[in-house]
């Protein structure tokens, strides 16, 4: 009996001290640069991104962007007589893998998936909504253990656009603007603080 309680002992011992079940956690938060185009047009977006680091290696996080630049498009509101800015905003889930894994250096590869919407300003009669889906890899410069710098280049596309009428009549032109017009690719600077 006390040989199998030793076993029982020593299995314990193994099976607390794996990394599957006690695994070496993180967690980082980032401000976001990202570079890209938008109906022919260059524009950045600002946003955040944190996440949960399990093993070094695997993340669980989301992420928030907004568009800092002014887009016009090719399109005259009829009832302003103006041509509108469009304003862009999308936040989700991301999870990224950690493959490389370095002193000084690391890469990873992401997705980023979520929602999005979209409004003409100062137009106050249309608006979009659809999801967005954003793989990218990412190349990454560990300064030291809680600050990273992190360079990433993605690819954003879209699921249809649906355009709406904000104050809910159905009253107004078909908009032309192609949800092509936002499926893009997209260079990114983070600036990471955490331990991972």
């Amino acid at each position: 009996m006390s040989q199998i309680r030793k076993l029982l002992y020593i299995f314990l011992i193994v099976l607390l001290a794996s990394p599957l079940i006690r695994p070496q956690h993180g967690a980082y938060i980032s401000p976001v640069i990202k570079y890209s185009s938008i109906n022919g047009q260059s524009v950045n977006l600002f946003g955040v991104k944190g996440g949960w680091i399990i093993n070094n290696s695997f993340v669980i996080g989301a992420e928030y962007y907004a568009l800092n630049s002014n887009v016009l498009q090719n399109w005259v509101d009829p009832y302003s007589g103006i041509s509108p800015n469009i304003k862009f905003s999308t936040g989700g889930l991301n999870f990224e893998y950690i493959f490389i894994h370095e002193n000084i250096f690391s890469a990873s590869a992401e997705i980023f998936m979520g929602g999005a919407g979209i409004n003409l300003q100062p137009s106050p009669y249309y608006g979009g909504d659809f999801l967005v889906w954003e793989p990218q890899l990412n190349a990454n410069i560990n300064l030291n253990e809680w600050f990273h710098l992190s360079l990433g280049i993605s690819y954003r596309t879209t699921s249809e656009l649906e355009i709406y009428h904000i104050d809910g009549s159905g009253n107004y032109p078909p908009l032309d603007f192609p949800i092509k017009n936002l499926r893009r690719w997209t260079g990114s600077l983070s600036f990471i603080f955490g331990m991972y």
